[in-house]
């Protein structure tokens, strides 16, 4: 009987059992052989949170609190997503340890006019009638945690990535930054872009599991994990405090382990 894993696989990629590479045409000799044991090896990667990546020191940390917008956040409003609605307790906790650390906080709202549209209009009916509308009302950050009028806003954000056309890049490394706390709405979409520019970009990233929210279960579940094997140490709202707190020990923890287990 085959494994969820290995069921699941041949359902999406609409394949049998036949199709499957045997060990004598795919293996990596101790780690898998054959593509079953791929299949099962890759899902467990997926899976692995490689704490031992680096460290995280909050002398070199900002906080990115992306597009938790009025628009985005507000259940009265045309594009708001619950579950940032019910993450702003999480999120506003670590903002405030972030400035009672001395951390900055950075936020970006997401808008968009007529002459820097590019395809939304045509991917998002309700910004095509006057969500997140550059200077409107809906577009700005959303009132339960407002920034301080001392915390850089990037305003001009008019793509997914935070990056894009943006001025955040000069300002992360004039204020020294080398990780970026990733938190905010949409997980898949603005979030994960900014995360895989960062990375690109070699900042370290942290993601983060249960400060960041979109609109669909499963694609919030891909994006964690795909930023868990390649991009980003993922950690949960409390995890991030304690971390910033009190000193990396998860990262101690697992590369002590990792170096026992390599003995």
């Amino acid at each position: 009987m085959e494994s969820k894993v290995v069921n699941d696989f041949l359902k999406i990629y609409n394949r049998t059992e036949e199709d499957l590479l045997q060990p004598d045409q795919l293996e990596a000799k101790g780690v898998f052989s054959g593509e079953k044991e791929f299949i099962e090896f890759a899902e467990k990667d997926y899976n692995t949170d490689k704490h031992w990546a680096f460290e995280i020191k909050k002398e070199e940390c900002a906080l990115l609190v992306i597009d938790m917008q009025e628009d985005f956040v507000n259940p009265s409003h045309p594009m708001c997503v619950p579950e940032a609605y019910r993450m702003v307790p999480r999120i506003k906790n670590v903002i405030e340890d972030c400035r009672g650390l001395d951390i900055p906080v950075i936020y970006t709202a997401h808008t968009i006019a007529e002459d820097c549209s590019a395809g939304f209009y045509q991917y998002w009916e309700p910004i095509k009638n006057g969500a997140i509308k550059e200077g409107a009302p809906g577009a700005d950050i959303y009132s339960g945690i407002y920034p301080l009028p001392n915390e850089r806003v990037i305003r001009a954000k008019h793509a997914y990535c935070s990056f894009a056309g943006t001025d955040l890049d000069y300002v992360l490394r004039n204020l020294g930054v080398k990780t970026l706390i990733i938190s905010g709405t949409l997980t898949n979409f603005c979030c994960e872009s900014t995360a895989r520019t960062g990375y690109f970009l070699n900042y370290n990233i942290v993601f983060g599991e249960d400060i960041n929210a979109t609109d669909n279960a499963l694609a919030h579940e891909a994006t964690i994990r795909t930023m868990r094997r390649g991009f980003a140490r993922v950690l949960t709202a409390e995890q991030i405090k304690e971390v910033l707190q009190e000193g990396d020990t998860i990262h101690q923890n697992a590369v002590r382990s990792r170096e026992t287990a390599a003995v």
